[in-house]
């Protein structure tokens, strides 16, 4: 594997690193929702999180083929 192609490998799972520790917070706080509508909003919230992380780790996955 290039170099080139290692950083970034290492760069997207750095960024992968971070959406998971976000949904972990996000998914916390969420578990102290005190109505339907903020429920609602931090599962969205969860929701875009999780997008982000699947697609952060296909890219690791084509970088690392």
């Amino acid at each position: 594997m290039a170099d080139a192609e290692l950083d970034a490998a290492r760069l997207e799972f750095a960024d992968l690193t971070v959406f998971i520790e976000d949904a972990a917070l996000i998914d916390s706080a969420g578990q102290g929702a005190t109505n339907l509508d903020e429920g609602r909003r931090r599962f969205k919230r969860l929701s875009t999180a999780m997008r982000r992380i699947r697609s952060h780790l296909s890219i690791l996955e084509g970088h690392l083929k």
